[in-house]
């Protein structure tokens, strides 16, 4: 219960344009819902938890979407935007994180906030993209086409 009214609170705090909100119908909605699920390293479901890769993945699929696995093959995919041109439902990714390389993904709500698998410790959450960690190890955003 405590889930579903965190994921009402959120959504309506999302200014969404109707054009942005056309273009990826249910992938903001459908990640926003699992905010709250448990991580887990390799996981790609809902039960069991998810990692930031399983959790793209997994958003992306209700949609129809195929992605590769890793953060880092899913880096290849779509197309590359730039930092001041990102709209809801775009990729961030993000480097040495706790490996060289593309490590971490997540995606880009809007309003300076991203929804991801973060951690062990902090589960599926949203943060606010400009904090210092993220904005250091930012690598690149994609939009994936459908």
């Amino acid at each position: 219960m405590l889930r579903k009214w965190l994921f009402i609170v959120l959504l309506a705090a999302l200014p969404l344009r109707a054009q942005e909100a056309e273009r990826r119908p249910g992938i903001i909605e459908r990640a926003l819902s699992w905010v709250g699920v448990s991580y887990r390293f390799g996981g790609s479901d809902e039960a069991k938890g998810f990692d930031c890769a399983g959790f793209v993945r997994r958003v992306f699929s209700t949609a129809g979407v195929q992605l590769p696995r890793s953060a880092a093959t899913q880096f290849e995919e779509g197309c590359a935007v730039a930092l001041d041109e990102l709209q809801p439902g775009d990729l961030v990714f993000f480097r040495n994180t706790y490996k060289r390389g593309i490590s971490h993904v997540g995606i880009y709500l809007g309003d300076n906030r991203f929804v991801h698998a973060a951690s062990r410790t902090r589960s599926v959450v949203v943060d606010r993209f400009n904090a210092p960690y993220y904005l250091t190890h930012f690598a690149g955003a994609r939009r994936i086409s459908e």
